[in-house]
């Protein structure tokens, strides 16, 4: 008997914020919807509110900066999301007060397991201050392989080298392009790094997050250069033009285990192992 196939649905809302979907689960990453941070304009709406998400299985919350944690948009979510998965210390934070009766908190290289089958892994994700410190995870879907979500991490060679010995080679890969520096200090992965960090957990399909240009940069204090577009630009001049699929706000991607056919009966690109991507875009 064929092992069942299940693909795993991304949708990209904005920046990190991601809609995954597998089997009957729904986790939502990185909740952010507003249009403003820290007192600058952004430039790009989501492609949705968070009323209109609809019923989730859990939140993972990589760390609490405001455009991967707007406490306000997670109380406008209905139903009330079960659980919301954060680092270790965000009990202690003001923005988690109204939602510690559902607050896990994950420290990292522990796991949890999900519905249907699902764990979640919680691994080291360098970043920047104030903490607490960011984790990022890895889903563990039975049948499919791993998927690899980067929050807005920058790189850092040993721990995605240790993560990609302990989980690799991962199906997926969802990291942060951005390249953000904050005087004249990276605390994000740009596009080249996010190339090395999809090479050292051996990803075979990766979808860049977090890119710059969607809230103003302040020279010299803030600067976000890097793009999604030149993460595919890299790929393609390595060879691997399909390795990198890039999502527009509201597009969905699906992601298949290995010897699966294809996903939503839209295009297949051959990818290695039955990893195949597919863009669609949500509904409004």
């Amino acid at each position: 008997m064929t092992a069942r196939q299940d693909p795993l649905r991304i949708t990209l809302i904005r920046c990190s914020t991601v809609l995954l979907e597998w089997r009957a689960q729904r986790w939502l990453t990185d909740p952010w919807f507003g249009m403003h941070l820290r007192g600058l304009p952004v430039f790009r709406r989501p492609a949705s509110t968070p009323e209109r998400l609809g019923p989730l299985d859990a939140l993972l919350v990589s760390h609490l900066h405001p455009d991967h944690f707007e406490p306000g948009a997670v109380a406008r979510l209905r139903p009330r999301p079960p659980r919301i998965i954060a680092p270790p210390g965000a009990s202690a934070a003001r923005a988690l007060a109204p939602f510690l009766d559902v607050l896990h908190e994950l420290a990292p290289w522990r796991s949890l397991a999900l519905g249907d089958g699902a764990t979640l892994w919680a691994v080291p994700g360098p970043h920047t201050g104030p903490g607490p410190a960011e984790v990022n995870y890895v889903l563990d879907l039975p049948d499919f392989g791993h998927a690899f979500f980067g929050g807005d991490a920058r790189f850092h060679g040993p721990t995605l080298a240790a993560v990609g010995a302990r989980f690799g080679p991962f199906r997926l890969a969802l990291l942060p392009v951005g390249g953000t520096r904050i005087l004249g200090r990276r605390t994000v992965m740009g596009p080249a790094d996010a190339w090395r960090a999809a090479r050292l957990l051996e990803a075979e399909v990766v979808i860049p997050l977090h890119e710059g240009g969607l809230w103003l940069s302040v020279p010299p204090f803030s600067l976000h250069p890097g793009r999604a577009a030149h993460l595919a630009t890299i790929a393609a001049r390595a060879g691997a033009p399909d390795r990198v699929v890039v999502l527009a706000e509201g597009e969905t991607a699906s992601c298949c285990g290995a010897g699966a056919p294809g996903a939503d009966g839209a295009r297949g690109t051959g990818r290695p192992h039955g990893v195949i991507a597919s863009a669609a875009r949500m509904p409004p």
